[in-house]
């Protein structure tokens, strides 16, 4: 079976062959199951990307890695103009993409997230079967990017540095709106997707009908299923968690959350915040609401952090909080899952489909700082719930994020999209993505 990925993430191999750092975190799932399924007999697996410039083909571990070179802007000039004109990623990445479907000749391609532009490929490589991850769904983040700030604090980012250079936490925003329109699209263009959530199936539903939803849950680092929390004895306030460049991650709520219970006699309580550049716009937001509230003693700003940093804070941890306005199903829940730590986070988007509530954690609603804090001061002072919530989500999550199974459960999903699509080119049926979508079960 020769498979063709698409992500517009850059994979560790590849920025290694561009002489970059690598990132830690972002698309961690897309290179642990590529390290998987080109072990399997059969897969022969490729990955294309983008870069700024031309890279030949090269192998590496058993991928093959392709590079579709969009070249950026050669003037400070022309990339302040890009940044102002909230420029996305080139179209002639669909173009260039299509060409290279054409040259390789898989059996069929995946494009990893609606976010990007490489979901417009599906109806440009047809009848070639091409399925979509639906990873983040930017058509509800959008719509919640600046929850829980007001319109003073948000107009007052109009007067930064960084706005004036085209960059920033508005300019972030304005590129959201435009990704979300694209997203649109995609969804509408494309026929077979894979999801994980029963609320990524029901966002698909309703701008899609017809399309073939597949479910296949990913894989994470190897790192948080060897490591399991201690479950200490000691009764400590230490609450970790993990936040982003983007807006929304209900961040300012859980400090609010943090000086309520220093207010209500957790004198010890500490917040440490992993994953915001240090320096960085949001981080100065961040830091300025921690100060307002009185609570920026109490913080400890971690920055990015790799595998290996968050599993020593999920092991340190006494609760992680995950008080996000708007996700799907973010990793960081997952991993603290698997480690088995307490986890406290909001009722919205897909969580409820990964952790139940009551049983494997507790799920508060989204921008509600006293039902939050009610919910971190129950795991901190009910060391006994906290360890049988924390044992039954390691269990869950060891058993439906188990890599063989992800893997053979991807290849079903590959070899039911193949056997449909050749279905139909056989006997130039109409597309039935309903039938597709019942092949294979979740």
């Amino acid at each position: 079976m020769r498979v063709l990925w698409f992500t517009d993430w850059q994979p560790p191999a590849v920025r290694r062959r561009l002489g970059l750092p690598d990132l830690p975190g972002p698309q961690a799932w897309v290179d642990t199951l590529a390290d998987r399924l080109s072990q399997e007999p059969g897969v022969d697996l490729s990955i294309a990307t983008t870069a700024d410039r031309r890279l030949p083909r090269f192998t590496d571990g058993g991928v093959a890695y392709e590079v579709v070179p969009l070249p950026a802007p050669r003037s400070r000039w022309a990339r302040l103009a890009a940044d102002w004109r909230h420029q996305m990623t080139s179209p002639e990445a669909v173009s260039r993409g299509a060409a290279l479907v054409r040259e390789l000749a898989p059996d069929v391609v995946h494009v990893h997230g609606t976010e990007g532009v490489f979901g417009l490929l599906a109806p440009r490589v047809a009848p070639l079967p091409c399925v979509i991850s639906l990873q983040g769904i930017l058509q509800a983040y959008q719509r919640l990017y600046f929850a829980g700030r007001s319109s003073a604090e948000v107009a007052r980012l109009a007067a930064s540095a960084q706005f004036l250079k085209g960059r920033g936490v508005l300019h972030r925003y304005w590129m959201l709106r435009r990704q979300a329109v694209r997203e649109r699209d995609i969804m509408r263009s494309g026929r077979w997707f894979i999801g994980r959530t029963g609320w990524d199936r029901r966002v698909l539903a309703a701008v899609n009908p017809g399309a073939a939803y597949f479910h296949c849950d990913e894989i994470m680092r190897a790192e948080f299923y060897a490591a399991r929390w201690p479950a200490p004895t000691r009764r400590g306030a230490r609450i970790y968690t993990t936040s982003s460049a983007l807006l929304g991650k209900g961040t300012e709520t859980l400090l609010v959350a943090v000086a309520l219970l220093a207010r209500r006699g957790r004198p010890d309580v500490r917040l440490r915040v992993a994953g915001v550049q240090p320096g960085s716009e949001v981080d100065g937001l961040y830091r300025r609401a921690a100060r307002r509230l009185g609570v920026d003693e109490r913080i400890d700003w971690l920055g990015r952090l790799d595998a290996g940093g968050i599993v020593a804070e999920l092991l340190a941890a006494d609760v992680f909080a995950y008080p996000s306005h708007v996700d799907n199903s973010p990793n960081s829940v997952v991993e603290a899952m698997l480690v088995g730590a307490p986890i406290v986070a909001s009722r919205v988007g897909g969580i409820p489909s990964l952790m139940k509530d009551g049983e494997e954690g507790l799920l508060v609603p989204r921008g509600d700082t006293a039902a939050l804090a009610a919910a971190l001061g129950r795991l901190l002072d009910d060391h006994d719930a906290a360890v049988r919530f924390a044992a039954a989500a390691r269990a869950t999550a060891l058993r439906r994020n188990d890599p063989e199974h992800i893997v053979a459960r991807m290849l079903e999903v590959y070899a039911a999209v193949m056997a449909h699509a050749g279905a139909e080119r056989t006997a130039g049926a109409a597309p039935d993505a309903a039938t597709a979508a019942m092949e294979v079960p979740a």
